[in-house]
């Protein structure tokens, strides 16, 4: 689709990218997370806000688990300046209310974290149950940030004529759905790492979750093969469920076969992690799609004007968005 000068126009490239940096960011802090929990190292350092009474460690103290603790809210601390920076860029040049406010919702998120990861320091004994929230508002935020990303991509300034989504279900409350489940799932899948309930609720979930990518994906592929639009972050979705499945029991296997190692050692520790950075991607190849169905596809008996009207689209308020 070739693209209109004014649509270059419109669009923020350089906060588009940021976006992109952030949400990468925020995937090395989810890893520097599951490191921390992989290691069983969240107790490794017993204060908060500040590491043994300083900001900046000595050295001697950057030691054993300790390492994984203090880069994981160094990594943090990152994240939340550059969220801050973030949130400030998108205030100023978003001509866009919605997106000012996502970016304010954005770094009320880092700073809840930063809260919930306060208190699971102070209140060891609540450890496992704070792991729900903390995760949750982990997943939520990366989530923000990809939709943000996706909210100043060029082509969602795209000129293009919503299509009909015929079928039942359709595909917008579909893949609404299956965002919910794989974000849901994650929490699941952190509440079993931390011992708040066992791995039945997790595998059970898994099964929902894959009757939901791969339904979405496969209907996406049959009503709209031929839009590349859809069709790339539906061919992806399965491609790292397939994959997530695949570490999943692999994970689980390592796991077991460590019960009795006294602390956890490799490939257990490697599997983990990698486990939970395919499911926060997977979350962020489905939110991108869902997205996009709601930008490209029309509900059933909706004429185009409408649904352009509905999603800000419409020529009349084009030049607002």
């Amino acid at each position: 689709m070739i693209q209109k000068p004014e649509t270059i126009e419109r669009s923020n490239p350089g906060l588009h990218w940021f976006a992109i940096l952030l949400s990468c960011m925020t995937v090395a802090l989810l890893v520097a997370g599951a490191l921390v929990t992989s290691n069983e190292a969240g107790d490794s350092v017993p204060d908060w806000p500040l590491s043994f009474g300083r900001w900046l460690i000595k050295s001697n103290n950057f030691i054993a688990n300790v390492r994984y603790e203090y880069s994981h809210r160094f990594v943090a601390g990152i994240v939340g300046v550059a969220t801050l920076l973030f949130a400030l860029w998108t205030y100023r040049s978003e001509r866009r209310s919605w997106m000012r406010k996502l970016g304010l919702i954005a770094l009320g998120g880092v700073l809840f974290q930063a809260g919930i990861g306060g208190l699971r320091v102070l209140f060891p004994e609540h450890k496992a149950l704070i792991a729900v929230p903390h995760a949750l508002v982990a997943q939520s935020f990366f989530g923000v940030i990809v939709a943000m990303a996706v909210f100043t991509s060029r082509s969602w300034f795209e000129d293009r004529r919503p299509a009909p989504d015929l079928g039942s279900p359709g595909l917008r409350k579909l893949a609404t759905v299956s965002v919910a489940a794989v974000l849901i799932q994650l929490v699941m899948g952190a509440g079993f790492r931390h011992g708040a309930f066992g791995i039945i609720p997790h595998i059970a979930g898994a099964v929902v979750v894959t009757v939901l990518i791969v339904s979405t994906s496969v209907n996406a592929l049959r009503r709209h093969g031929g839009d590349r639009y859809l069709r790339r972050p539906a061919t992806l979705a399965i491609a790292l469920l397939v994959i997530q499945i695949g570490l999943g029991i692999a994970a689980y296997f390592a796991r077991l076969a460590a019960v009795d190692d006294p602390q956890p050692l490799e490939p257990m520790i490697s599997l983990t992690v990698a486990h939970l950075v395919v499911g926060a991607l997977t979350l962020a190849t489905m939110l991108t799609f869902t997205l996009r169905c709601y930008r490209a596809l029309l509900t059933q008996g909706a004429r185009s004007e409408d649904a352009s009207a509905a999603s800000g689209f419409s020529p009349a308020r084009r030049a607002a968005v």
